[in-house]
């Protein structure tokens, strides 16, 4: 088995960037989803968290947390964002690991992202902190 990233990669690791545009569809899919009729309108704006989730899976998959015999536990996560982002408008996440330190056979990793536009301007911010246990032979 590949040594996951996760278990190798020393704070300050850079990730991305990683493409997050949301097409009108995939807002629409998303947004129902999730929906429901407490669901905010949103307009012509999309959902922060869609891009969260976006960002998150690329990471995950770089990070090889789906290796064999890895569990994951989602174990916190901060949006913060700026402004709107219109649907279909470019934008970019850039993560960087903040934090990894294993504690038995559990690692505990924090990564920040950025969101920016294709100006670079900056458009939001998450912290996402995740457990992984690897199984016991």
């Amino acid at each position: 088995m590949t040594t996951p990233l996760i278990s190798t990669a020393a704070v300050g690791h850079e990730f991305g960037p990683y493409d997050v545009t949301i097409s009108s569809e995939t807002a629409n899919i998303y947004t129902k989803a999730i929906g429901g009729f407490e669901s905010p309108d949103y307009g012509d704006a999309q959902a922060p968290l869609i891009m969260v989730a976006i960002a998150l899976t690329k990471l995950i998959d770089e990070l090889g947390i789906f290796s064999s015999g890895l569990q994951t536990i989602h174990a916190g996560q901060e949006v913060g964002w700026v402004r709107p982002v219109k649907i279909g408008e470019k934008i970019y996440a850039v993560g960087k690991l903040a934090g990894n330190s294993a504690r038995g056979n559990n690692r505990f990793a924090t990564v920040k992202v950025c969101y920016e536009d294709k100006t670079g301007t900056n458009v939001g911010s998450s912290s996402t902190t995740i457990i992984v246990t690897a199984e016991q032979p």
